[in-house]
This record gives structure tokens, sequence and C-alpha cells, in this order.
């Protein structure tokens, strides 16, 4: 690669003279000549405690975005808060038997610890019960009326005669009419994602009291949404469009749906009397509906900060970048229902230009469920003892943009231990830990080289791209782009090998301070790009650096760490998973009733169906003595059965750990063994260093390779390959001191994994193969029978072979794929079937079989892509077949290969 050393070196020394600063948040408005960004996260309901779903789907991602902002030196203002009005805090009230208002305080005080727990740094964390929500809310729907936008109707409601109350939608489950979902809401099936009516729920039952509640009719206030669809979706679409555009994809699909279906009036108001009064006679006892007042809090909590001057955020759309991040099942009412709001008022408001919605996290291979146990909800995460910076960056790695996610223990594990500890944490201790032990903690002198100096340059294109996924709110690319640097980094410093120049002559050690010089310095500015991920590891850095102020951002790494600038004193960043106490916790989420409750209930279901028992009468006692006994042997037997359960998850949690004890010792053999190998490579190659000194002539060894059979068909013509006869030249061997610096507390400090751990598409045995015949599976009837004559095809082989519907499958062939459509990967005409697809510069070095627990193809396939161009890429690397000609969709283009 050629680089303009000059330049880099006049790039690397740049003074760095403007910083980060913590403001004051009554001080930060917008700005002539800045970008002034506002940002929002989904208001969550007070009623309940935030799991990681809720919290990677709007707050955390809002932070992140918020964090990358400030990093670049944008004016930001970033609003969150707690939506505390509606039926959801009524019913969570009654069940918890105090007043709303006692549980709204309750519970924002528990979402506030949580997001404060997990780093989350609001401008302001407020909530809509305040008086400035009052005052907006009534201003906006006054103004809505005034222009002729809202309308009366009698509508039919159901009423409880149990509760002696009309129910509002939260208070209403029955069967959803759309998609036969039996436990949907009263507003909304959370089966099929629809908006509904109450009354037009089958089965309906009051949610309080589980009566059939009965039709009667109530008039309320609807928005003319009809009326306001044409202006306030022209102004959607047209910021849609707009080429900036932030609109995540399910964003623009779900409002643009909304669009096509016709928007209809929708009732703004309800029978509560825990909401924001409605300003107009004849409707004193009823309260707005949360859909209308919760999205207008966003401007109530920036009032309650600045005062009259919320307006130069939210009355100024010309000047203001509004950025909403939402879960999807909010799309609709920020792309739609509150801009309709808006535009109606006309009052000049601030409205969205950019719609970031993501996708569902789940959690294993099912759903979040507080009620079951199952998952981790913000408070548990805070009891694991697991940092905080821990759970983002996972989070964020596994962020839900483009299609649903899960959260998975063993993955968790994987990421932690693979990127942070083995990559990330690695390389910066390394590179501090070789300035505080060979040049007393001191930056040396650093004289930069070409080598260098290509070194800077990649990591500049790596920001680069690292900068664009963060403007694009591509998040989960961003981290990537992170763990690419310090991948780089780790590279540089074992291909220039600075303890070994450490031991030669003054030139030698000279190179060796420029070399440690320039990591130490790219560590720091993994410190300024990491922060908006891992802001707590960020700081650390930068403390163990001796340099806490955080720079804005630079493309270019810089040299923040002056010759002569002494740093303090290095440590590791991360600690190895403890495999015994992820096995707990998968036990302790995994859900299923807790014993003690379960023991509880049992006890309530046997009182019941004693009282459903009609007495008998007594016989000389001898009944009553029976019954007794009978009583005595149900609840003996219950108790039996308790204690039976008990020692049955008792054994399997001892069976995990035994399996886990055993599995860790025989890692910890292999690890050893692996070590011997290594030191055993590293003396074989001073052997021939010390032969080739002495003018001992080297003759090769060729190395044949017998190319694995593939699985896919038989007719997939096999080649075989001969690779390199000459061996690669094996790295250059740490000294035994620099080992033992890369053995810190928790394996903070390990070495780097070997190469062929590394996840990456080199490990993929891809092949073109031929399809003959295509036959119906004979017990899939949705499949038909095809005759395909001499389709060619690419195939990956190594795949853990599974039995589908009682076939065996070996082999999966590739394909462009999108929501509506799927191609088959093309190849030239002329390709031999067997012969291998591989993607320069990576080693192509295919597993025998691939372990689905360590998730290689699913890590891999999230960058393996179609170009614009029609050619399938990893990462921006072509994939050729047979090292020359590259694979294309037909038609597709931006979709991901599956």
């Amino acid at each position: 690669m050629g680089v303009d050393l000059n330049e880099i070196k006049k790039n690397f020394n740049v003074n760095t003279s403007a910083y980060v600063e913590k403001k004051d948040p009554k001080s930060i408005l917008p700005q002539p000549g800045k970008r002034n960004i506002l940002i929002t996260a989904a208001l969550p309901y007070v009623n309940n405690v935030p799991h990681l779903g809720n919290i990677i789907g709007c707050v955390l991602s809002a932070d992140v975005f918020a964090r990358y902002c400030n990093l670049r030196g944008h004016q930001t203002f970033y609003v969150g808060g707690t939506d505390e009005y509606g039926t959801a805090t009524e019913t969570k009230a009654l069940q918890e038997g105090c007043t709303p208002r006692e549980l709204c305080d309750k519970y924002h005080a528990i979402h506030k610890g949580i997001y404060e727990w997990f780093g989350i740094d609001f401008t302001h964390f407020g909530r809509t019960t305040t008086d400035h929500q009052t005052e907006i809310c009534q201003d906006m729907f006054l103004k809505l009326h005034k222009n002729g936008f809202t309308t009366t109707q009698t509508v039919d409601q159901l009423f409880c005669n149990q509760c002696d109350k009309f129910l509002a939608d939260r208070f209403v489950t029955g069967t959803c009419p759309n998609c036969a979902y039996d436990d949907a809401r009263g507003d909304q099936c959370d089966g099929c994602g629809k908006l509904i009516n109450a009354v037009e729920l089958k089965d309906a039952k009051c949610h309080m009291c589980k009566s059939t509640p009965e039709v009667k009719q109530s008039t309320h206030i609807f928005l003319s949404l009809d009326k306001l669809q044409e202006s306030t979706m022209d102004l959607i679409m047209k910021q849609m469009d707009l080429p900036g555009s932030k609109w995540s994809a399910n964003a623009k699909g779900i409002t643009k749906s909304w669009e096509n279906q016709g928007l209809e009036p929708r009732c703004i108001t309800r029978d509560l009397k825990w909401g924001t009064p409605v300003p107009l006679e004849g409707f004193e006892k009823k309260v707005f509906y949360v859909w209308f007042d919760a999205p207008i809090g966003y401007l109530s909590i920036t009032k309650c900060v600045l005062g009259d001057d919320w307006t130069k955020w939210w009355k100024n759309p010309s000047n203001v970048e509004l950025y909403n991040f939402v879960g999807k099942d909010n799309v609709a009412f920020h792309g739609v229902m509150f801009p309709c709001s808006q535009v109606g008022a006309n009052d000049n408001y601030t409205v969205v230009n950019h719609l970031c919605a993501t996708e569902y996290l789940n959690y294993e291979d099912t759903k979040f469920s507080k009620s079951r146990g199952t998952g981790i909800f913000g408070d548990a995460a805070q009891r694991t003892g697991i940092p905080a910076d821990i759970w983002r960056f996972y989070l964020l790695y596994m962020r839900p943009e483009s299609q649903d996610t899960a959260f998975s223990w063993d993955d968790f594990v994987l990421k932690v231990n693979s990127e942070l500890l083995n990559n990330l944490g690695n390389f910066i201790n390394r590179a501090l830990s070789f300035v505080a032990n060979f040049f007393g903690g001191v930056i040396p002198n650093m004289d930069l080289t070409e080598a260098d100096a290509t070194i800077l340059e990649e990591i500049h294109q790596e920001c680069l791209q690292w900068d664009t996924q963060f403007d694009g709110v591509r998040l989960k690319d961003a981290v990537k782009s992170i763990l690419n640097v310090s991948r780089i980094g780790n590279q540089y410093m074992q291909s220039q090998t600075p303890w070994v120049l450490m031991k030669g002559d003054d030139a030698a050690k000279k190179r060796a301070g420029t070399i440690i010089g320039v990591a130490a310095n790219i560590a720091y500015h993994l410190a300024v790009i990491l922060y908006p991920v891992m802001p707590s590891v960020s700081e650390t850095i930068r403390q163990q650096c001796d340099l806490s102020k955080l720079p804005l951002f630079s493309p270019f790494p810089r040299n923040y760490l002056k010759p002569g600038h002494k740093i303090g004193k290095p440590s590791p960043l991360f600690q190895k998973l403890d495999p015994i106490q992820i096995a707990e916790f998968k036990a302790k989420f995994g859900g299923g009733q807790n014993p003690q409750n379960a023991a509880v209930a049992a006890a309530a279901g046997n009182q019941k169906q004693q009282k459903k028992t009609p007495p008998t009468k007594e016989k000389k006692g001898g009944d009553k003595k029976k019954m007794a006994s009978t009583a005595a042997f149900a609840e003996l037997e219950q108790g039996a059965k308790l204690i039976s359960q008990l020692l049955t998850t008792n054994l399997k949690k001892f069976e995990q750990a035994k399996a886990l004890f055993a599995r860790n010792k025989l890692q910890k053999l292999e690890e050893e063994n692996r070590q011997l190998t290594l030191d055993a490579k590293s003396l074989q190659q001073q052997l021939v260093e010390l032969e080739k000194a002495a003018g001992i002539k080297q003759i090769p060894k060729p190395v044949a390779s017998c190319t694995p059979t593939p699985t896919s068909t038989p007719a997939s013509g096999i080649i075989n390959q001969q690779k390199n006869a000459t061996p690669a030249p094996q790295p250059t061997a740490e000294p035994k001191k620099a080992k033992e610096q890369k053995k810190g507390k928790g394996g903070g400090a390990a070495a780097a994994a070997p190469v062929d751990d590394a996840i990456d598409i080199g490990r993929l045995d891809m092949r073109v193969g031929r399809i003959i015949k295509c036959e119906k599976h004979p017990d899939a009837d949705a499949l038909y029978v095809e005759q395909i004559d001499n389709r060619l095809v690419v195939v990956l082989c190594n795949l853990k072979p599974a039995k589908m519907r009682g076939v065996e499958s070996r082999a999966m062939v590739m394909c462009a794929s999108t929501p509506d459509k799927v191609e088959i990967m093309e190849v030239a005409a002329d390709s031999k079937p067997g012969t291998p697809v591989v993607c320069p510069p990576l080693t192509h070095r295919p597993d025998e079989q691939l372990n689905p627990k360590k998730k290689i193809w699913e890590t891999v396939a999230e960058d393996l892509k179609v170009s614009a161009e029609g050619f399938a890429e990893w990462k921006g690397h072509p994939l050729l077949v047979g090292n020359a000609t590259k694979m294309t969709a037909p038609t597709l283009r931006g979709c991901h290969v599956k």
C-alpha cells in the first residue's frame, strides 16, 4: 500500500485543541453554524422494570448516538423520561394497592436508577406528570380544535358492571379479531402488532375482575387524521426520501403502510381519572388518551429544563435535526400520529427528521417475561456483577437493526472473551505495558517509517468508516469498526516485534521505541472512538494514559501522547467470564416457576378446592377424622412433589456444574498444549535462523493438502489443491517477561487468540456445485417438484449436518435475500464444480465442520452482502470463485447473502 510518509507525519503530529465538555443542560441551546441535534428515546411506561430488549430498543441506542454527536462537537440535547399517565398506571396501582402517584414515584426512581447504572447520559430524564405537560398538551389540543381537526362521536365502549366503570382499552383482554391471538389488549395486539378497538375483541374480559363486560355508549373526541393525512404525509415522505435520511427500513415500511391504508379519525380521550384533563366543556370527567398525550412529554420534559427556551428546540424546524429512537411497535405513533398533531396545530413545531427504530431483541429462543422469570431485566443485570459497559458492548453488537436478534449466554461469553478480552483488551494492555516495562512509563521518541505510516493510514480509513456508520445510525457496524482498529493494532505489534528489537543495538532499540510510541497512541485513539459504546472503559484507558480529557473525534489517529509524557499504571481492562457462573445465570434467568411460589400456589389451590367441597354430615366423628386425614395426605403428597421437583432441579444444576468443570479442565489442558506447540515452533524458528546464520542451506518441506470431500451432492466435481510448499514464517517469539505480562488478572491481558481462532469468512468452506435434480420433500407439502438442468450454484459445505423432517441436510445453497425475494447466487458459466470460493486477503482455512455453539456462520453472515454492483462481498472484499471470477446476484442489490 503506497502512502505519503510526509503527509502521514504531518497528520499524526497535529495538536489536539478541542475537547468534549460537560455542559450545564440549561446552556444547551441551538447555535448558528453548528449541527443542532435533538434526540428523544421512547418514553417507557412507568409501571414495569425495563429488560435488555427495552434498553437497547431506545434509551441505549439514543445514548450511544448522543455521545457520538458530542464527540463530533455537535450541539446535542437528549430527552428521556417515564410515561406516567393512562390505563397501564391505573391497572398497576390497583394491583399494588397504592395510588397512581405513589406508583409513578416508585417506578420513576427504579427506571432512573437502572439507566444511570447502564451509563445512559440524558441531558434530562423527566416524567409526564407535570404542570408543563398539562399546559403544552392542552395548548396543542385547543389549536387542533380551533383549526377544525377534531370531532365528537358517541362510541360503543366496554363497561364492567362489577367494577362499575367504562373500561379503557388496556383494562380489556381477549382474542384478536385479526390473528386470533388469545391475549390481545384492547388497544393493540402483541401477536400481529395491529391496532384494534376494544369492542372488536372476541371473548373480552375485564383485566381486573375477569368478568365479561357489556357494550355501552360514551361520547369522545376524535382527531381527524384523515383531514391531516395529505399535508402530514407529504412532509414525512419528504424527510424520509432526503439523501441524508436516517430512517430505518422498518420505520419506512410501517409508516408507508399506514399511508397506503389511509388514515381515519382516531379517538384521543378516555374515561379515566389519571391523565391530562380535557379542557373542553362537557368533557370534564375525561382525560387525553396516552397515545396523544405521551409524545408531548418530550416537549414538556425539555421545558422543565429550559423554561421558555424550550421552543428554541421544539419550534425551530429549520435549524434543528430531530432524531426519534423507538422500538418498531412505536413507529406508528412517532411517524404518523404525533406528526399529524404537530402539523394540525400549525405552530411551527419541529417534526421528526429521522425515525430510528429497532426490531425486537429476544432472550435465547423465547421472549422476555417478568412474570415467568424469563430473561434479564435491568435491575437483575446490575446484580450479576458484570460491569455495565460489558452489557452495553454486547447489546450494541447484537442490536436488532434489520431483523429480530436474541440474547444468548453462550454467544455473550464468546464475544466478550474473544473480542473484548483477546482483541481490544489485549492490544491496549500490551501497548501500555511495553511503555511501562521498557521505557519506565515515559513515551519514547518516534521516527515514523513507511511501515508505521501504513498502519496509521489503515486505521484512518477504518475510522472514516466508523464516522460514516455512526452518522448513519448503523451502530452495530460502528462497534465492529472499533474492534477492527484494535485488530490492526495487534497485527502491527505482532509483525514489528518490539520485544525482539529491544535486545538489539541502539538503532534497533530506537526503532522499538517508535513502534511502542505509535501503539500507545493507537490505544489512546481507541479510547476516543470507544467512548460512545463503552464510556467507563474509555475513561479507564485515558486514566491509564494519564490524559483523562476526551478530545473531539479525529478520523486520523494523532500523537496524543507526546514523547516525554509519563503514563499511569496499566492494568487489564477485562476479566474472563466464569463458565460456572454463566451456567448459574442461564438457570436463573431461563424461566420456570419458583418452587416457593409454586408451594404458595398449591396451598392456595388446596384452600380453594376445600372451599368448593360441600360439607357432609358428621357420623360419630368418623367422617371428620377421615376428612382431616385426607387433607393431611393431600398436603403431604403436594410437599413430596415439591421436594421431588427441588431434587430434580438441583441434580440438573449439579450435572451442569460437573460438565462445566470437566470442560474447563479440558480447555486448560488444551491451552497448555497450544502454548507448548507455539513454544516448540518458536524454538524451531530460532534454530532455522541460527542455521541460516551459519550458512546451512534450508530445504523447504512440501506440505500436501487433501481437499475434504464436499457434502453437498454426488455431482459436486471434486478437485484437489496443493498448498504453498514454502512454510509460512513463524512470528518471532516474545520473551518470557512479555508473555507473563499477558497473564493479567482474569486473563485480561492474555495473548491474542491464534489466527485460526479468528472468526472470519476464511473459515467457511464454500464451493461451486451443480444441481442435477430437485425433489419434493416427503413430509413438506408446501414444496414443489422441479427439474433443474445443470444449474451451477455456490454451496456452503462445512455446516454441521442436521435432519430436517427426517432427511439429513449436509449443505446449503448461497442466495441473495430480501424480505420479498430470494435469488440463487450465480457464477461464471465455465466454473468447475468443486472449485473453492475464497475472499482475499483473508486466509482460506475452512474448518472441517463449523461448531454451531461458536456461531461462526451467524457472525460471518452479518457482513456477507451483495454490493451495489451485484457482487458478493464480505466487509467490502469480493468473493472470488477459484480466486479469479466473482459470484453475483441476478437482480438484487445491497442485500444480505444467506
